[in-house]
């Protein structure tokens, strides 16, 4: 099935506030606070911790957005908006700032698709492998269809997930969870829940069964 990434249809990165030699020019600014990653999905202008960011608002291509969060936790208040992640940052800078605030998955969705069959895909996944682990993610599809001389843009989503417990049914909640998605394994494994769920497979992944 044709999608926007062909070889990696499911990507986790980090936004984390000291950066290391690898981070691009534009990873610096996209993933440099959970804030600047709120504000890019959502297609807003702000200010961050480390000052303004680009103008993501002149970009057209954001048709719908969510949030998946533990019904236990819906009245949290630090669950409002871009205080979940600006509490997030805060508490980075002030403890640990070259530890992951959150994890930024971008996933390609099924062209051809509607926004209520991606909006559908996405809070499902949502709700099996991410709010059931206690954790908030917040979603944004991004898509535009070929107009005039610009191309389309393929639809695909990003997701912003938490690295700590917001569901007072677990343990550890409130505290960031130091085993949740920080390792290859971890990764490929939640990778390899999308590509099941989604239909779209890494070009030449072998289909097993």
């Amino acid at each position: 099935m044709f999608s926007l990434y062909h070889d990696r249809p499911f990507n986790i990165r980090y936004a984390v506030h000291q950066h290391n030699g690898r981070y691009t020019p534009e990873l610096l600014r996209t993933h440099r606070t959970a804030r600047a990653s709120w504000l890019y999905i959502h297609r807003q202008h702000g200010i961050d911790l480390v000052g303004p960011t680009p103008d993501w608002s002149v970009r057209d291509d954001l048709v719908a957005h969510g949030r998946c969060a533990p019904i236990r936790a819906a009245g949290h208040a630090s669950l409002d908006g871009i205080g979940l992640w600006d509490r997030a940052d805060a508490h980075a800078a002030a403890i640990r700032p070259d530890e992951p605030v959150l994890a930024h998955a971008v996933g390609s969705l099924p062209a051809g698709g509607d926004i209520a069959s991606w909006q559908n895909l996405i809070e499902g996944f949502c709700e099996d492998h991410l709010k059931s682990q206690g954790m908030v993610t917040d979603w944004a599809i991004h898509h535009r269809a070929a107009d005039g001389e610009r191309p389309e843009i393929l639809p695909h989503c990003h997701l912003l997930i938490t690295m700590r417990g917001f569901d007072p049914a677990h343990t550890d909640v409130g505290r960031v969870r130091q085993n949740w998605l920080r390792t290859n394994k971890a990764r490929k494994t939640l990778a390899e829940k999308w590509w099941a769920h989604s239909g779209l497979l890494p070009r030449n992944c072998a289909v097993a069964g």
